[in-house]
């Protein structure tokens, strides 16, 4: 019986498989066709070549012209020359950066922006390089530093406040004449943070301000992206660390906490309830998450716990690390495996708003040349984690490009990941509620890493262009009078007036007094707990206040979300609701005419 050309190939595979991996690849469609009922004699090379089925050859060593001459001299690699790129590092590195100003607080400055209204999901990108590890020092070889701070500029002179810090990727390479030479780049972030920086300086410039978010019924996310090894796990198990000893706790809230971890599809509870109904000690079921008929985010067989102090919150935290799953790769013994999400909800117990904090452990990234080793089922996993760790990008730069004037209707494709689904009031511009989400690109020191760390800044760096540019290189554009955030004092205490007449007590309230001098965008960045005690500072504590805080705050926020969403022609011009049926019924016309003429 002859066999078949799947037969051949197969086993074409197997043999180079056993006795010669390195040539693997030329086993291909190409060369089954150029050796179509050849295959015999193609065999019969290969074993003269290469040796018997699982008895390889050992092949000897090409000779180059250099060798054959008598000239034979090794090339030399970046460890050769370690001492000198350590030099020209130190001496292209800054060795004093300025302090950062007391008083910048970049999360809230640049909700503040109201060149295009109010920034209702604004996101700051951080960059943080992990100190030399103690068998790194003494490794010598590519184990040496070259991503490194920079300096730090703030501009207080534009109309809004831009502070930068840089990050500098030292490339070492070797020319063609055998010398070293280092390629330098600097990139910049809202913040950089170096070796000597401490998960508590983090704390407080990046993660703090979220926690205050979360406390007034806002939603904060603060996520650790890099490479595996890179520190990212030690980042945000600190931060949950520090966050457990904060003023998170009071009589006025009610604290919860829960925690998944997302593996691929797979969806797990880490801190399942021992409560449940599931006897005999069975396996729970799989999270799931969706959305309901009403567009909010629904989640099942997630187990959510009250924690009434730090103690009890800290004996969850380190229960769920437990549970995630990890798995040794070249980079790191212990890799996280799957995206880690706790989130923390903090309800006002008086108004009932509740706020949400997530803290996102996102899994490793991985090169090919991390990955080379995997197996099939590792390869799959790595697949997963690089997919959905690409949408994620791709969702933080379409929601920034919908922030700019015009691109309201600007696709957000958030349910294409369960993750980012999870994060839908981040990424939907019709929330209603302010959402900061603090991106951390995590960086190994390396030399030997300096490619991956170039990855890691190439995804997180243009996240911050896009919000750079979604701010400050906008062309004229109308202005749009129906933007509350673009409101004066006086326009804001006009519409409180109106909004509030129809309200039983409404007679009690002044406006002026309700607004306090605040402006339209100062206005509009209230908390919707804010708006409560506003109301109860001039009516005391008793059911007319929640009528009237209700309607103004989700009457405003209507208000803020139509203006995001406004229309415009190319030109910046506004599209009134009339302009917009004038034209579609204009469209319809010229359809009717282009059919009667054909």
């Amino acid at each position: 019986m002859i066999d078949s050309d799947d037969t051949w190939k197969e086993k074409f595979v197997d043999y180079y498989t056993k006795n010669a991996p390195s040539k693997l690849s030329m086993v291909n469609d190409s060369m089954m066709l150029k050796w179509k009922g050849k295959y015999e004699i193609l065999m019969s090379k290969l074993v003269q070549k290469y040796g018997p089925l699982g008895s390889p050859i050992n092949q000897p060593p090409r000779s180059s012209a250099n060798s054959r001459s008598g000239k034979s001299k090794s090339k030399k690699t970046i460890a050769d020359f370690s001492s000198t790129f350590i030099k020209l590092i130190t001496e292209a590195t800054p060795q004093t950066l300025l302090p950062r100003p007391d008083s910048i607080n970049i999360i809230e400055s640049k909700a503040s922006n109201s060149e295009n209204g109010l920034e209702t999901s604004t996101f700051t990108v951080c960059s943080r390089v992990r100190p030399l590890l103690g068998h790194e020092i003494t490794s010598g070889g590519e184990c040496f530093a070259a991503a490194v701070p920079g300096q730090r500029k703030t501009d207080s002179t534009s109309a809004s406040l831009v502070h930068t810090e840089e990050l500098i990727l030292h490339t070492p390479k070797i020319s063609v004449m055998g010398k070293a030479k280092l390629e330098s780049k600097s990139h910049l972030f809202d913040y950089t943070f170096g070796p000597d920086s401490t998960n508590q300086e983090i704390y407080d410039l990046a993660c703090a301000p979220l926690v205050k978010r979360a406390l007034n019924g806002q939603v904060g996310v603060i996520f650790a992206y890099g490479q595996t090894g890179s520190g990212k796990t030690h980042t945000m198990s600190g931060i949950l660390e520090i966050l457990s000893a904060s003023d998170i706790f009071s009589e006025l809230s009610d604290v919860s906490f829960s925690y998944i971890e997302i593996l691929g599809r797979k969806i797990k509870d880490c801190l399942p309830s021992t409560t449940s109904d599931n006897c005999g000690g069975e396996e729970t079921n799989d999270v799931q998450i969706g959305e309901g008929l009403n567009g909010a985010v629904l989640i099942r067989n997630m187990a959510t716990h009250t924690v009434s102090d730090a103690a009890q919150l800290n004996i969850f935290i380190k229960r769920a690390n437990a549970t995630r799953a990890t798995a040794a790769t070249a980079k790191n013994d212990s890799s996280s495996r799957s995206h880690g999400v706790a989130m923390l909800k903090v309800k006002n117990k008086k108004t009932t708003v509740e706020g949400t904090l997530y803290i996102i452990d996102l899994a490793g990234s991985e090169s090919s040349k991390d990955s080379k080793d995997h197996g099939k089922d590792r390869m799959k996993e790595t697949k997963e984690i690089n997919a959905s760790l690409m949408v994620l990008k791709e969702c933080i730069r379409a929601r920034t490009n919908a922030a700019r004037i015009g691109k309201g209707d600007t696709h957000v494709p958030f349910r294409q990941n369960k993750l980012t689904l999870l994060m839908k009031d981040v990424f939907d511009i019709g929330c209603s509620r302010l959402c900061s989400t603090v991106v951390i690109a995590a960086c190994s020191p390396l030399a030997c890493d300096i490619d991956h760390t170039a990855g890691t800044i190439k995804y997180a760096s243009p996240l911050r262009v896009a919000v750079i540019s979604s701010n400050n290189k906008q062309k004229k554009i109308e202005h749009d009078v129906h933007d509350p955030a673009l409101w004066s004092n006086d326009g804001i205490i006009q519409w409180v007036q109106s909004t509030v007449s129809a309200c039983v007590g409404s007679e009690k309230i002044d406006a002026k007094m309700f607004v306090n001098g605040l402006t339209g965008v100062q206005f509009c960045a209230l908390p919707e707990n804010d708006f409560y005690t506003r109301a109860e500072t001039q009516l005391g504590d008793n059911e007319e206040i929640v009528e009237i805080a209700k309607r103004l705050y989700l009457g405003l926020w209507t208000l803020i979300v139509d203006a995001k969403t406004r229309k415009r022609r190319p030109d910046g011009s506004i599209i009134t609701p009339e302009q917009e049926q004038e034209e579609r019924r204009q469209l319809e016309l010229a359809k009717v005419e282009k059919a009667r003429i054909w």
